[in-house]
């Protein structure tokens, strides 16, 4: 009787793995096909989404982003974890704009060609919509 308990609780967790493993590799192709742009960045109560304009993003599996405007790119890095619904990306060498991206951003909604996201920060809430180009 413990024997069969033992094996339903690891075919669980097995099964708990690969639903992880499978909702990861979603998350990945969907995020690294395509180039995304920022549609709309509300800081507090400021909508600063023009600040992104001309602005576009390339997400890679390796972990590595880039942000070009006018063909000067500035690289960074991401990391997406589904258990947690977030995305945290760092531009370590960058200014404004591209510096209020850093950050753990949790995902509020998602398909294949948007993102939601809000980052609670000491001034405030800031809300970030990128859509697929």
């Amino acid at each position: 009787m413990l024997t069969g308990y033992i094996f339903a609780l690891f075919i669980t967790m097995s099964c708990k793995k690969v639903l992880e493993k499978k909702a990861q590799d979603m998350v990945m192709d969907a995020m690294t096909s395509g180039e995304w742009i920022v549609e709309q960045y509300i800081e507090g109560n400021n909508n600063i989404s023009n600040q992104f304009l001309n602005y576009s993003f390339k997400f890679y599996e390796n972990g590595t982003v880039t942000g070009t405007i006018n063909s000067t790119s500035t690289e960074g890095s991401w990391v997406g974890n589904v258990s947690d619904y977030t995305i945290t990306s760092d531009f370590p060498s960058a200014t404004d704009p591209l510096k209020k991206l850093n950050g753990v951003w949790k995902l509020k909604d998602t398909d294949w060609d948007y993102v939601k996201a809000q980052m609670t920060t000491p001034d405030g809430v800031n809300v970030l919509t990128l859509r697929k180009k």
